[in-house]
């Protein structure tokens, strides 16, 4: 899977950048650029508007179907490269039109991938506090004509929950080939709540139904099954017992699973207090937060910590911490050195190393 940059070289992307839903290996994905003007929303569930003031990184509102080069941009990667071509992060409510659908075909588009979230025209108005948000709904047969398309769902209580299954069948009906469900992401900043357990049951057990008898793929990606507290890998645990003292820090939602694989291993969950709300993926972790959680561990002479790699963006973590910096802290005050993993099957060859 690949991402087309700004510069049109190929970035080899991985399954935790899309949410670990499992996707095609010739995939790739065109972003918005810098170019990309406002997506001229205010959906009630946007993460950008409940974001922490202390959090450094910063990304403006954009859609990816704001851009005037997008069409060159795709072109650019239908000539030179054998790959499927998606575009992503677009509710389609800006600069969308048959005619645009047109020129997106024209350049080499495959697929697009639309944050939908209802097919009720009303809903989505309110929803994403947009009043051109309800077109979209009529484009629809004319978008499957011409490309593969991924409907994006953020279940949202009081918008789109109770009615999912109507939802699903609009879906199926309009021939729209795939869509995804995603929980809301709720932080302590947030306007709305947090779906109750009994919600997520509902989205799921409904899917699941709809799934037997409708052509539609509908995808329930791993976040939504570790919020239930059902996120398992096919992974058998690691018997290694590492003769230095040894810690694994991790996310909520990620915990059961991480002491599942690593029974010799202490594992340490941390709870992010940062974001708040039911913030609980590895990716979202802060040094604000992982500090904390250090400062309960005793001192030793020589041990290891080991931190997600994903979530440092590049260098920095999200409350603005160098990773060398934290790194420093954590040896210099506990007497640990800091390794980072993006997926479990590193700890073992990384700790056989040390």
């Amino acid at each position: 899977m690949y991402e087309l940059t700004e510069d049109y070289k190929l970035r080899k992307i991985t399954k935790y950048e899309l949410d670990m839903v499992d996707e095609r290996e010739d995939l790739l994905i065109i972003p918005p650029s810098s170019k990309a003007g406002s997506c001229g929303n205010d959906c009630v569930f946007c993460y950008l508007m409940q974001n922490p003031p202390q959090m450094i990184y910063r990304v403006s509102k954009h859609d990816t179907l704001n851009d005037p080069e997008l069409e060159d941009r795709i072109a650019y990667a239908r000539k030179h490269y054998d790959l499927w071509i998606r575009v992503t992060d677009t509710s389609a409510n800006v600069r969308f039109d048959e005619k645009r659908i047109e020129s997106l075909h024209s350049a080499g588009l495959d697929e697009i991938q639309i944050s939908l979230h209802t097919t009720k025209k009303d809903v989505r108005i309110k929803l994403m506090k947009n009043r051109n948000a309800g077109k979209v709904i009529d484009l629809l047969p004319k978008v499957v004509e011409n490309f593969r398309v991924i409907a994006d769902i953020i279940l949202t209580p009081g918008y789109n929950v109770s009615d999912i299954g109507e939802i699903l069948d609009d879906l199926d009906r309009f021939g729209v080939h795939e869509v995804r469900l995603f929980p809301i992401g709720v932080t302590k900043y947030s306007r709305t709540r947090a779906l109750t357990r009994e919600e997520l049951l509902f989205v799921k057990n409904v899917a699941l139904e709809k799934q037997k008898e409708l052509s539609l793929k509908i995808v329930i990606p791993p976040i939504f099954q570790a919020l239930l507290g059902e996120f398992k890998t096919p992974l058998e645990p690691f018997d290694i017992e590492p003769s230095l003292p040894t810690y694994i820090l991790t996310g909520e939602l990620a915990y059961p699973e991480i002491k599942r694989l690593f029974p010799k291993i202490k594992v340490v969950m941390v709870k992010n207090d940062f974001f708040g709300g039911n913030i609980g993926t590895a990716g979202l972790l802060t040094a604000h937060d992982v500090l904390r959680e250090v400062e309960k561990l005793p001192e030793v002479d020589l041990g290891v910590i080991f931190l997600p790699e994903v979530m440092f963006y590049g260098d920095f973590t999200l409350d603005g911490w160098k990773r060398e910096g934290l790194f420093n802290k954590i040896l210099v005050e506990k007497g640990y050195i800091v390794e980072t993993a993006l997926e479990p099957q590193e700890i073992p060859k990384i700790l056989e190393k040390l």
